[in-house]
């Protein structure tokens, strides 16, 4: 339990980090610079996961170290938080929702409809792996509008 806490606490702070520099990083005088490689594919894949400017590696992946230097007592941790990070990452560019993601046990976690909808729009959805960022600045309401479209469009096929 002790390791599976620190890297949800690892998680945690790596996802505060993303949200808000991401965030920054999709600002109209960053952007086209740093961000828009990452964002080449609007249909992402495992492996574009990891296609980035070095600027934006650095910036975004610093806040990988940060849980690591506050939790971190022994290498099973440090491996364990490697490997639920690559495992998250991923996921959420895979493009495929599995309906026994194990992931999804996570509070709050976003997955890959989450995460894909921000390379389709561009804007919203900042966080690399929890929800909470988003909802609480708003930041997820084009995603709800839209995913809120699509369930009305089924049931009115549905009713005719």
């Amino acid at each position: 339990y002790s390791i599976a806490l620190r890297v949800y606490g690892c998680a945690v702070i790596e996802d505060t980090w993303h949200y808000f520099l991401h965030r920054l990083l999709h600002h109209r005088r960053l952007y086209k610079y740093v961000h828009k490689v990452h964002h080449t594919y609007q249909a992402p894949f495992g492996m574009t996961a990891e296609y980035a400017h070095p600027i934006e590696t650095i910036v975004l992946g610093a806040g990988f170290f940060i849980g690591i230097l506050l939790f971190t007592n022994h290498f099973i941790l440090l491996w364990a938080w490697v490997i639920f990070r690559l495992m998250e990452t991923i996921d959420v560019h895979s493009g495929y929702e599995l309906p026994l993601n194990p992931m999804h046990l996570l509070p709050f976690y976003g997955g890959v409809r989450f995460h894909d909808f921000h390379h389709m729009n561009f804007n919203g959805n900042y966080s690399s792996s929890f929800t909470w960022w988003d909802k609480l600045f708003g930041t997820d309401q084009q995603y709800n509008d839209y995913y809120q479209k699509l369930e009305d469009s089924v049931a009115t096929k549905k009713t005719k």
